[in-house]
């Protein structure tokens, strides 16, 4: 450790205020109601009794025992009871503030803190009140904290950024700074200011630094390191910028752009590594009206050559800009916002900070808000808080904030000797008796774990004292338990003293049932040590005759490492396996080509194998090694043999063969549905012949089953449902396979002709046939024999005497023949006397059909000229015995169904 003042200075600038247990930051509240607590074992822990409500900005400060003090969002202060402070409203901050507030302890009166506020302006109405600060007095209301003095103004008008470092141990004062124009009005940001809070108070006159870049962009981040030699400013679309700072003046010089190559160039969130050699920035797309928001997170070695091309993208996803912040444990957390009006219930965390590119450890949703929301913003504090020696030497040379290793285990936590500093350690706060730069634990327990701490005073008083800090996790030892493992030697030479083993079926007892452990295992202790494990676990054979001692490790999910023995038995066995009982199942789909039958084999351990454990194997070698154990009250297997390896306590008492078999069932062979002639109603079913069981069941309507018959073949007299059964019968009856099937009796009759409906006197007469009947029906006319048809519909129909029938689909019969009247009349006759149209005569007119009608016909002057007999063969041309003339004559009908209808025709001869 180099022993000048000035490098101690910069190391660990700290107050006695600022105690080494850093604990100002131990709570922070932020977003929607959210916050985080630090404890001393470096976890977090989610509280929910926060009463923000920030898009961004906020601010938090607790006590140095880590109690909690109060917080704001730059606008309403709260006290530790989350009421509103004293005077705690009106603050001159905005919750579109980028960084809205920020605490600082007055360094004399312990009582005393200043909240300084920067404001925004979100649209054309809304003010902006620049950089003031606020007073409160925490002796006032009871120890919650009064605002004493509100809104001083330091500058008219400023960024929406702010950070502050401590400026040296001796002076006990902190350099709070912000972005602004020269003079603080309104305009283009080219000058830091840097404001001294000392004992006395606010220094109101700033010191100045003028920087080359213009920026107008006031959004974005601003972060010290904390050991008070850096600063890096975020401007969103006007890029990210480092510079060197001086913590004596207060003054910033080499100003450095840092070129962005990652897709989204605006960066806002900005944080240093705890070692202050790594720049994490959170940066997004600012662009207007996108549907989709994406952001990266980056980082930037800045011991690099270039730093720019340093530059390692650890996230890149559709989330918004959001803010990073260091945390007492030596990581960074991140927001990780869906838009700017949608937070989060999750934070985002960097684990390991310090290392460069991907080792990083970039853990996303890895904070659980239980169900309060971050938003844009999380809370900064004086970055001197996290100013830490790291007390993790690693083998490298490197040093890490934080240790992790197994329960029992050693470790050394150290800082470089200064020659005569007094070196005082703590554990959780606890003081450690150990005057040296190193400490040393060996074999540490569970109980060692925790937050270590050194302060290092110099023999020097000018000398500044310096703060050391470590994070040890200790994880705790998985347990192994030496074990036995008993094999039956079921090779073909069955007493020789060897068997295959299948180590790994030892792996649950040795770990003592935690599945999760990993065991290996070895042959010798050598082999252990050298970590050259058993490469066939699965299918060892033991070297030693009947018995052989194995080593095994334990090794948890924390790479946490015991060692046990498994010890080797092999049992002999005689030369033929016992072989018990058959057990029969029947074919579950007759249907299929494969005789397949259900064995329920819980039902066999239960029965056959009392007090012993049992499992199922399909080969002797998978029961030997263990492999594919077959189990289940529904196991589906064709005839096959079996291997049943019995065990107690998981050592093999034997290995049994069983039989499975699986016995033929029947097809039934029968149809869907039958009918029953209600005019005839005897039905008569015959199954095919061939099986030992018929039964045929009548199926109730409220479902139980009536047998009828026991035959092969029934009578049936009633419709309804029904079932047929079908059997074979094994082993003299004691197995019977059974197959069955329902089927519908319904009911059918022949036909009744209730009516012909007749449409003639057309160029299409068509005739529909009306029944009735319980039957499925088709119709057919002229000829019983057909064709027939489903449409009880005729169209076309001839005139005259046409007979119908009715025939029944399901067999019952045809009606008897039906006659109806289709009337029509030839459009010309031809009276010549050569048989063909000589006369002419209405056709549908019968003896038999309205023989009782009258027909008169007329010429074309309405002279009667005959009338006709409808039982006659018709006119014969002659009118009172004497030819009439050709021409066009006219008729009439009236028919003895009260019928009445005219027309003409056309005499030729």
């Amino acid at each position: 450790m180099k022993s000048t003042t000035k490098l101690l200075l910069a190391i660990a600038m700290l107050l006695p205020l600022l105690s080494f247990g850093q604990t100002q930051a131990s709570n922070w509240y932020f977003g929607e109601g959210a916050g985080l607590r630090f404890n001393n074992d470096g976890s977090v822990t989610a509280v929910t009794d926060g009463k923000l409500n920030t898009t961004e900005g906020c601010a938090t400060i607790s006590d140095d025992t880590g109690n909690l003090l109060f917080y704001t969002d730059g606008i309403r202060v709260f006290t530790k009871d989350h009421t509103i402070m004293q005077n705690g409203t009106g603050l001159y901050g905005d919750p579109s503030s980028s960084q809205s507030a920020l605490i600082v302890p007055n360094q004399k009166d312990t009582n005393i803190f200043y909240i300084f506020t920067v404001d925004t302006s979100v649209f054309e109405a809304d003010p902006d009140y620049g950089l003031n600060y606020s007073t409160v007095d925490m002796s006032l209301d009871g120890g919650k904290g009064a605002v004493t003095s509100k809104n001083v103004r330091l500058l008219d008008y400023c960024s929406e950024k702010i950070t502050a470092v401590l400026k040296d141990c001796f002076d006990k004062s902190v350099w709070v700074i912000t972005y602004a124009t020269n003079d603080g009005s309104e305009g283009i940001f080219d000058t830091f200011h840097a404001f001294e809070v000392n004992d006395t108070g606010v220094v109101t006159t700033s010191v100045k630094s003028k920087v080359s870049s213009l920026i107008s962009d006031k959004r974005g981040y601003l972060k010290l390191s904390s050991d008070g030699t850096k600063m890096a400013s975020a401007n969103v679309s006007q890029g990210l910028y480092l510079y060197d700072f001086d913590a004596d003046t207060g003054v910033l010089t080499n100003e450095q752009r840092i070129n962005i190559n990652a897709p989204n160039k605006d960066p806002y969130g900005l944080e240093f590594s705890p070692n202050n050699e790594l720049l994490y920035v959170h940066t997004y797309n600012a662009q207007q009206g996108l549907t989709t928001e994406t952001s990266n997170l980056l980082q930037y070695n800045l011991m690099a050559p270039s730093i720019s091309a340093s530059e390692v993208v650890l996230d890149d996803r559709d989330i918004y800009r959001g803010a990073l912040q260091l945390g007492e444990n030596g990581k960074i957390y991140r927001t990780i916002a869906t838009n700017y009006d949608q937070g989060t219930q999750y934070l985002g965390v960097i684990n390991n900070p310090n290392q460069i590119g991907t080792a990083a450890g970039y853990q996303h949703n890895a904070v659980n808000l239980q169900g309060k929301l971050a938003t844009q913003g999380l809370p900064p504090f004086i970055q001197s808080f996290f100013a830490k020696e790291d007390l993790v030497k690693n083998t490298d040379g490197s040093t890490s904030p934080s240790l992790t290793i197994c329960e029992a285990d050693n470790f050394t936590l150290e800082v470089d000797n200064l020659p005569g500093a007094t070196y005082t350690w703590s554990l959780n706060g606890v003081p450690i008796t150990n005057n040296s730069n190193v400490l040393n634990v060996t074999n540490a327990t569970l109980a060692d774990a925790g937050k270590y701490a050194l302060e290092v005073t110099p023999a020097d008083p000018a000398e500044c004292p310096i703060i050391g800090e470590a994070q040890v996790n200790i994880n705790p030892l998985p347990i192994a338990i030496n074990t036995t493992l008993t094999q039956c030697d079921l090779d073909s030479n069955s007493t020789d003293g060897f068997a295959s083993f299948n180590l790994e079926q030892a792996s649950f007892d040795i770990s003592n049932g935690i599945a999760e452990n990993t065991v290996n295992f070895y042959a010798s202790v050598a082999d252990r040590d050298a970590n050259l494990p058993i490469t066939n676990p699965v299918g060892f054979t033991n070297t030693n005759f009947k018995s052989q001692t194995i080593y095994t490790s334990v090794t948890n999910e924390n790479d946490c490492v015991v060692y046990a023995e498994l010890y080797l038995e092999v049992q002999p066995t005689t030369s033929s396996l016992p072989t018990k009982l058959p057990y029969y199942a029947c074919d579950i789909n007759p249907l299929d080509t494969e005789v397949t039958g259900s064995f329920n084999l819980e039902d066999i351990k239960t029965l056959d194998y009392p007090g012993l454990e049992v499992n199922f194997y399909a080969s002797i070698t998978d029961a030997s090694l263990e492999l594919n154990p077959i189990s289940g009250e529904n196991y589906i297997s064709t005839s096959a043999t079996l291997y049943a390896r019995l065990e107690a306590s998981n050592q093999c008492q034997g290995v049994e063969e069983i039989t499975l078999i699986v016995q033929p069932t029947p097809q039934v062979i029968i149809n869907d549905e039958y009918y029953l002639c209600t005019d005839n109603p005897i039905l008569e079913l015959n199954a095919e012949p061939g099986y030992d069981i018929y039964q045929w069941f009548k199926i109730e309507a409220n479902g139980t089953e009536n047998l009828i018959s026991s035959s092969a073949n029934t009578v049936i007299n009633t419709i309804g449902n029904y079932r047929l059964e079908l059997g074979y019968s094994y082993n003299g009856g004691a197995q019977n396979c059974t197959n069955s099937k329902q089927f519908v009796v319904t009911p059918s009759n022949i036909a009744t002709i209730t009516n012909v409906e007749v449409k003639d006197l057309s160029n299409n007469n068509n005739i529909s046939i009306i029944v009735t009947g319980d039957g499925d029906y088709e119709y057919a006319i002229l000829d019983p024999r057909g064709p027939y048809q489903d449409s009880n519909t005729f169209t076309n129909v001839p005139a005259g005497i046409l007979e119908v029938f009715v025939r029944d689909k399901k067999g019952c019969g045809t009606t008897t023949p039906y006659s109806v009247s289709v009337i029509g009349y030839p459009k010309m006759f031809t009276p010549n006397g050569d048989a063909i149209n000589d006369t002419w005569q209405i056709n549908g007119i019968s003896t038999t059909f309205l023989a009782k009608s009258d027909i008169y016909i007329f010429d074309r002057y309405g002279v009667l000229v005959a009338k006709i007999d409808p039982s006659s063969n018709g006119w014969d041309g002659d009118s009172k015995g004497i030819p009439a003339p050709e021409s066009d004559y006219w008729f009439r009908a009236k028919l003895e169904n009260g019928r009445d209808f005219n027309g003409h025709f056309s005499l030729k001869r």
